[in-house]
């Protein structure tokens, strides 16, 4: 910069402090903000004369400014906006003089005139991949320096290349996220004086809508030009850019101004009403006027209509865009699209529930997707359903919807980067139930990958997709009948999730589809164990969480969580030394310590019977412990069976003593609830009656009504090796099926270590952890035979 300029540059920051005084002798609005513009118009002149004059060859610019700049109305402590269009970007000389160009912009607006500077570097060929925000600024832009030429092909770039309906969306989304944040009704004693209901911005905001459907721009009325007098006095008295009218602030403006503050204040209120009720005007205009949505869509009148023969991508976004603006969709039949473009299909189906219906009611959706309109009468054999296929897709939809955040769930969706791949997979979850023969997730997921081809999209997106149609019972699965809190249980999920992005979406899918099938379908229990799930699963995918299969590992670290207490060093270590492993892992270290004492007692022949009230899954936790023996377990279960208690989860424990001690946790409910006090008594005086040999268990059962003595049914079978192994049965709904199924193991001398216990497609399921004789590994061969075997009876 040449000193010429410099001192240039220092006179125009004197002028601009002479004007502020100005502001605060005689108080101003708009008259003042131009002024204020002005001076830094010549700013932007002088040091773009300058760098003409220092560098040769400079290809021709246009400096523009954007914004509030642009439209010469800043305030006291307003930033400078400033965009530099080029129009030889090729030019060698071109990246200096730029680097040049911003450097003096800093020097002379933040040093010398004390101002916040912005500025872009734009080509014209940019303008259609603009977003709202950055188009909104340049809607306002003028032309304070070098090329009117360039200043007008970029006008006409940006006309060119104008989506109205995404632009009015933007906009209209911008103003409610805006109120939300601030407040959303100008009657408020501390206003935010641009952003807020009544602020600056309403009235911006309602010129770029009347514009955007082909309507003049309002003139600034005496309304707005008062909001800019309060915010540059605001500006000045808070020596920064500042928008929130305090009442600290109110105060000092009403003595600069001489006036009551409260009158002051009414004032600015009524302003602020005049300027809300601008843009209330200009947005339902948006439902009177005509324009396009999209290519192929019309906003004619308050309706969105198809026209023509579109791409269907583009006719998806049309509707998409009408539904969010709330404008009615016609119950006409669409004519056929013209192919489809994915990634608009995948925008418009994100948009939700209203949306989706929308294309339904017009009959693009049936263009799209008719492997999904298919099901619209499609009764699910699962009677658990409330709705057919197609309704209960639709509310699936609404359930991931209806997610925002501040819960668990809410700020899980949050912080997915791409939900669209998820609520195509929520769109295509059942429809594989259109071939009964079939299973549905499997020839769903096949489905999927038809339709991610026939939408043309990325095989990232088909893979996840399928992925997630294939596996969209697995988590569900999982928490109705598999022990989470067995680290092998949760290395066997992570292993079949795979990553933390599919963590996430299977997640958000499982309380979806689950919330949709009824009412009431999603329980506590399922809130509770659907987060314990993913909080492990996350941990192991991050490598916090690993499981290792040496229990020495858990006893050492037990030990020294133990002896933190100063308990008998000696008793502790025995005690954990000899409990199995697969307690050790996934019980904490304050819930051993109250075991032990039940364990001491219990050698001392004091049995004991615990029970804990857990309103986070509505059930009840009943602690026993007392001298194993043989079918203790299946006793026990008996108890429960004959009171009508449904058993969710046990947890069972044989310590590794002479004599041995059984320890078992059970986790039951009555009829979905905690188990009532006078139940409780009863059923406690039953277990010990049972344990202590004053009553059997089968004369129980038959003076309460029920059959000991009914065969188990079984459904279907599947069984993972391991220690333990891992028996997942379906069979018939009723509340006996753990009591008889654990007889039938207790007859083989095999031993349930853990088991959970729920319902699922109308029948009962349930996941036994178990051990052979001594504790040894059972193979597949042999529970494949036992079950061989009960087949065959029945």
């Amino acid at each position: 910069m040449t000193d010429e300029a410099r001192e240039r540059i220092l006179t125009i920051a004197e002028a601009r402090r002479a004007h502020m005084a100005a502001l605060a002798a005689k108080p101003s609005g708009l008259s003042w903000s131009i002024r204020h513009s002005e001076l830094a118009d010549e700013v932007v002149q002088v040091l773009y004369a300058d760098l003409q004059a220092s560098q040769q060859d400079l290809p021709p610019l246009a400096l523009i400014a954007t914004g509030g700049y642009g439209r010469s109305e800043l305030s006291t402590y307003s930033d400078i906006d400033i965009t530099v269009i080029p129009s030889d970007e090729a030019s060698p000389v071109l990246d200096r003089a730029i680097r040049i160009l911003f450097q003096d912009l800093h020097w002379a607006f933040c040093t010398a005139l004390h101002m916040d500077v912005g500025y872009a570097y734009r080509l014209i060929s940019d303008a259609p991949g603009l977003d709202a925000k950055s188009r909104t600024g340049l809607m306002d832009m003028r032309l304070v320096a070098g090329s009117h030429e360039l200043g007008r092909q970029l006008e006409e770039a940006l006309v060119e290349s104008f989506e109205v309906g995404e632009f009015i969306l933007a906009k209209v989304t911008e103003r409610e996220q805006m109120f939300h944040k601030y407040h959303d009704t100008p009657l408020v004693v501390e206003p935010n004086l641009k952003e807020g209901a009544g602020g600056m911005r309403c009235f911006h905001c309602a010129n770029w809508l009347r514009e955007a459907i082909g309507e003049r721009a309002s003139r600034p009325s005496k309304e707005y030009d008062q909001i800019l007098r309060i915010r540059n006095l605001l500006h000045l008295n808070a020596g920064k850019h500042q928008d929130m009218l305090s009442r600290q602030r109110q105060a000092q403006i009403a003595d600069q101004l001489d006036v009551d503050m409260y009158e002051l204040m009414a004032s600015v209120v009524a302003s602020g009403a005049a300027l809300h009720d601008h843009y209330r005007s200009a947005r339902e205009k948006i439902t009177q006027s005509r324009f396009a949505l999209s290519r192929g869509v019309l906003a004619i009148q308050g309706e969105a209509r198809l026209v023509g023969q579109p791409d269907g991508g583009e006719a998806a976004v049309g509707i998409a865009l009408g539904t969010l603006l709330g404008l009615r969709v016609a119950d006409i039949a669409f004519a056929q699209t013209q192919g489809v473009r994915g990634p608009a299909v995948m925008y418009a189906i994100s948009t939700g529930e209203t949306t989706l219906r929308n294309m339904d009611r017009c009959g693009l959706l049936g263009q799209l997707l008719p492997e999904l309109v298919a099901c619209k009468t499609l009764i699910p054999t699962d009677a658990v359903h409330d709705y057919t296929v197609f309704e209960h897709t639709m509310r699936v939809v609404r359930h991931l919807e209806n997610l925002t955040p501040g819960s668990f769930l809410g700020d899980l969706k949050d912080s997915v980067n791409d939900m669209e791949p998820l609520y195509l997979a929520a769109l295509l979850h059942d429809v594989g139930k259109i071939c009964p023969e079939e299973d549905h997730s499997v020839f769903g997921a096949g489905v999927a990958s038809v339709v991610c081809q026939r939408w043309r999209l990325a095989d990232g997106i088909r893979e996840i997709v399928e992925w997630l149609v294939a596996e969209h019972l697995t988590m569900a699965r999982f928490i109705r009948v598999r022990d989470i809190m067995n680290p092998q249980t949760v290395e066997e999920f992570a292993t079949i999730v795979g990553d933390l992005n599919r963590l996430t979406l299977i997640t958000l899918l499982t309380y979806a589809d689950v919330s949709a099938v009824a009412e009431g379908a999603w329980t506590p229990a399922q809130d509770t164990f659907l987060r314990e799930l993913f909080v492990r699963t996350d941990a192991v995918l991050r490598g916090d969480g690993h499981f290792s299969p040496d229990p020495a590992v858990y006893r050492q670290r037990l030990l020294r969580q133990l002896k933190s207490q100063k308990e008998d060093e000696g008793a502790l270590q025995a005690f954990v030394e000899s409990l199995p492993s697969y307690y050790l892992t996934s019980t904490h270290a304050e819930v051993i310590r109250l075991h032990m004492g039940f364990v001491k007692k219990a050698k001392e022949g004091e049995p004991t019977v615990e029970l804990f009230h857990r309103s986070d899954i509505s059930a009840t936790e009943i602690t026993i412990c007392t001298l194993d023996a043989p079918g203790l377990l299946s006793k026990v279960l008996g108890v429960f069976y004959a009171y009508d208690l449904s058993v969710g989860g046990i947890r069972a424990c044989t310590t590794m003593t002479n004599p041995a001690v059984a320890l078992d946790v059970f986790t039951v409910s009555f009829s979905a609830r905690p188990v009532p006090t006078a139940t409780i008594a009863q059923v406690t005086a039953a277990i010990l009656d049972v344990l202590e040999g004053r009553v059997e268990v089968e004369d129980l059962l038959i003076r309460k009504g029920k059959d000991p003595f009914r065969k188990q049914h079984v459904f279907k079978h599947t069984y993972i090796e391991g220690a333990p192994g891992i028996l997942e049965i379906r069979s018939p709904r009723g509340r006996g099926m753990p009591y008889r199924f654990s007889r039938l193991i207790a007859d083989q001398g095999w031993n349930v270590v853990a088991a959970r216990v729920g319902q699922w497609a109308g029948n009962a399921t349930a996941a036994f952890y178990l051990l052979g004789p001594g504790g040894r590994q059972l193979s597949k061969a042999e529970v494949d035979e036992l079950l061989h075997r009960i087949s065959k009876a029945q």
